[in-house]
């Protein structure tokens, strides 16, 4: 069992797998207030969507930084060969 931890260590995570998360969340992100408008029709001049679209914004991409920590938590670590 060392064996395949060690090798699960050395492997890298394929970064298209990354990229394509990041390149969704924020092609997600940026049609949300076209899908959010009509819902906040009752706030003057829909002013009230700039804020809770940032703040889904922070949550999402933070979800998705902490995702990427986790991919590789042993990176301060050195790599042996």
């Amino acid at each position: 069992t060392l064996g395949g931890s060690e090798r699960l260590l050395s492997s890298p995570v394929p970064l298209f797998y990354t990229r394509h998360t990041a390149r969704f969340l924020s092609t997600w992100l940026l049609l949300l207030p076209f899908a959010m408008y009509d819902p906040f029709k009752g706030s003057w001049n829909h002013v009230a969507e700039i804020p809770a679209i940032a703040l889904a914004s922070v949550f999402l991409f933070g979800i998705e930084e902490l995702a990427t920590q986790l991919e590789e938590p042993f990176t301060i670590l050195p790599m042996q060969g």
